[in-house]
C-alpha cells in the first residue's frame, strides 16, 4: 500500500439498514469548548518531536487561557518546557446518547509560570494516572480552540 495514493472505498455506499439518517455534525461555539474542556481531565498533546511526530496523553487541568500538566523531567513530554507549537484534544464521548464532543486547541507549550501550575501541591486538583515523579510542570497557552459535535441522526 502506498501512502497519500488514492484509493476505492470497498465500504458500500449505503447506510447500515437500521440508520435512517447519516451523522449530524456541528462546530460547538466557545462556551460549549470551555464546558468540554472544564469537565474533562485526560487530553491529548502532539507536537513535532526531534525524534518524529508525537501524540501523547496527559492528565490536565484548564484554566480560561491556558492548560497545564505534569510530566516527568526524563520523558519525552519533558522536551516541551521549551516553547513549543502544540496541539491539544480533549474528547467527551457519550454512547448512551450517542454523542461525541471533541476540542482542538492549537498553542505554544513551555514551563508553567503561573504560581496554580508551579506549586507542588498545585491549587488545581489534577492528579497524574502516570506513576512516578510529575513535578516538572508545562502549560500551554491558547491561541485557538475549535471543537465539534457529531450526533447519530
Amino acid at each position: 500500500m502506498t501512502f497519500g495514493a488514492s484509493q476505492q472505498s470497498t465500504r458500500p455506499a449505503t447506510q447500515p439498514p437500521d440508520r435512517k439518517d447519516g451523522p449530524l455534525l456541528a462546530e460547538l461555539d466557545h462556551h460549549e469548548c470551555v464546558v468540554v474542556l472544564t469537565e474533562q481531565t485526560v487530553g491529548r498533546i502532539g507536537w513535532k518531536s526531534p525524534d518524529g511526530q508525537l501524540i501523547l496523553p496527559v492528565n490536565f487541568a484548564f484554566l480560561g487561557t491556558e492548560i497545564g500538566f505534569r510530566t516527568s523531567p526524563y520523558g519525552p513530554l519533558a522536551e516541551l518546557v521549551r516553547p513549543t507549537p502544540v496541539a491539544f484534544e480533549v474528547d467527551h464521548l457519550d454512547e448512551r446518547h450517542l454523542v461525541a464532543e471533541s476540542v482542538l486547541i492549537q498553542g505554544v507549550s513551555h514551563a508553567a509560570s503561573n504560581p496554580d501550575w508551579v506549586s507542588p501541591d498545585w491549587s488545581v486538583s489534577v492528579v497524574p494516572w502516570a506513576g512516578g515523579q510529575r513535578r516538572l510542570s508545562i502549560e500551554i497557552t491558547i491561541h485557538k480552540i475549535t471543537g465539534r459535535r457529531i450526533t447519530r441522526g
